[in-house]
């Protein structure tokens, strides 16, 4: 069941929560909506169910027209947060829910919904748990079981409003490494919100980014990460350091700070944002040849299988991150308020807030 969203506005008085949005996720894929709070995802995900109506736009499932049919209507299954489990009703019960309110026509006998709930809890590896209530539940346990509840009705489109968001981080790991198997072995076409980086680039097979009710930018998790299409996608996903500067006859500059760049540029002296990922740089306790990068040493955090270094430079607006292997550090013996010299080894190039190149420099 492919799903695709043309043009969708939504405002809630003065403000403006989608500015036509267009979207299209082909059939059988699992689609992450991922963007910080306010960014529409949400009411995106509420509008493909049904639970929103837009102001403009159209919503199709397999090309025909949804955008004023019904919620119930839809065949769509939502999984919500917090549950959303019936506390009076047994694990048992709250799966085979939505099956015992279907119309008589379309409602399987007794034996038909034990069969289908009972497979469910298998999937779902909580079968054992059949007659517990959900306050005996672990929130891991709870999120499985209203996931269960979603896939009875056989839903053509599953839809998750940060199905992980009030689980601790182990939970959250373990739960989305089973859903990606989950989704792999029952192909229903599924959309989730997320503002959760790690989870949307693990989980999903593309990657939507959503700003200020647009979207930035769709993708596998590859593409947006290693291509981002705009300044927006380089500053929210994953960490980044952006150096602001100055280029003039190939030499970035700002302050004392300079790096030769091997380009060619043409004209006179201009704005250049450098965008620089943690791990695409170097330290060294000297400067070399064609770059001039000093900065100080803050913090060093030596969990884990790198060195993630926090920076300070007075050229910098901001403090800058770096990630080096554990044997670089102990080569370099840097301890707080040393000073060292960053060397970019990959500058992602910005200019007008678009991305204009990625420059490979020479290891140093």
């Amino acid at each position: 069941m492919s799903i695709q969203v043309d043009a969708i506005e939504k405002s809630f008085g003065h403000f403006k929560a989608l500015d036509r949005v267009s979207l299209e996720v082909p059939s059988g894929q699992l689609v992450g909506l991922l963007g910080p709070s306010g960014s529409g995802k949400t009411t995106l995900l509420r509008i493909i169910a049904g639970l929103e109506q837009a102001d403009r736009g159209t919503i199709l499932f397999n090309g025909q027209d949804m955008t004023q049919v019904p919620a119930r209507n839809r065949r769509v299954g939502f999984v919500f947060q917090h549950y959303a489990l019936f506390r009076h009703m047994t694990v048992f019960d709250n799966v085979a829910f939505g099956l015992s309110v279907m119309p008589r026509k379309e409602r399987p006998g007794k034996g038909a919904i034990r069969e289908r709930v009972m497979s469910l809890l298998s999937m779902v590896q909580l079968e054992h748990l059949a007659h517990r209530y959900p306050a005996q539940l672990s929130g891991g346990q709870r999120q499985r079981i209203a996931l269960a509840r979603a896939l009875a009705v056989k839903p053509d489109v599953l839809l998750l409003d940060e199905p992980f968001g009030a689980l601790d981080a182990k939970v959250r790991k373990d739960l989305r490494r089973w859903l990606r198997r989950l989704q792999d072995e029952v192909k229903v076409t599924s959309v989730f919100v997320t503002h959760d980086q790690d989870e949307a680039m693990e989980v999903s097979d593309q990657v939507v980014v959503m700003s200020q009710g647009r979207i930035e930018q769709v993708g596998s998790p590859r593409t947006v990460y290693e291509r981002p299409a705009t300044g927006f996608v380089y500053d929210f996903l994953g960490h980044v350091n952006r150096l602001q500067g100055q280029v003039s006859n190939n030499r970035w500059s700002r302050g004392d700070a300079y790096c030769e760049l091997p380009v060619t540029e043409q004209g006179g002296e201009e704005a250049l944002t450098l965008y620089l990922r943690p791990h695409e740089l170097r330290l060294s306790t000297k400067p070399v040849a064609g770059v001039h990068m000093p900065v100080r040493v803050e913090q060093c955090n030596t969990f884990g299988g790198l060195v993630r270094l926090e920076l300070s430079a007075e050229w910098a607006e901001d403090y800058l991150e770096a990630e080096i292997s554990p044997a670089q550090f102990e080569q370099l013996q840097a301890q707080r308020h040393d000073q060292l010299y960053l060397l970019p080894q990959r500058l992602h190039v910005l200019q007008g807030g678009k991305p204009a190149g990625v420059i490979e420099l020479p290891a140093a």
